[in-house]
């Protein structure tokens, strides 16, 4: 039987999460998959959860940021295109130039 340090009830040994607060009763490290009693750093490899965490909240958000990017260019370009009747086609010029200086 394992003990939860929050709440001081008695789990058994087969459970992962505290049944009354759910509190992590045992880490699995992402790397090595070894399975340990306290969280902070892998007591077989010496990863360090937190920042392993931070690194995947990072990459989530630099993908997000890219598909955001991607997705209002493609729409400025169609906004670009429709308009090419109305304006005669500046508005299409001036996107070209806008994409060829890097902005």
């Amino acid at each position: 039987m394992q003990q939860c340090a929050k709440c001081k009830t008695q789990n058994s040994d087969t459970v992962t999460y505290c049944i009354r607060c759910h509190t992590p009763l045992k880490y699995i490290c992402p790397n090595c998959k070894n399975v340990q009693l306290q969280g902070g750093k892998c007591e077989k490899c010496g990863l360090d959860f937190a920042k392993y965490a931070a690194m995947l909240v990072f990459q989530s958000q630099a993908a997000t940021q890219a598909e955001r990017t991607k997705a209002k260019d493609s729409g400025t370009m169609w906004k670009r295109i429709l308009l090419i009747p109305l304006d005669g086609g500046i508005s299409l010029v001036w996107g070209f130039l806008k994409k060829l200086r890097g902005r």
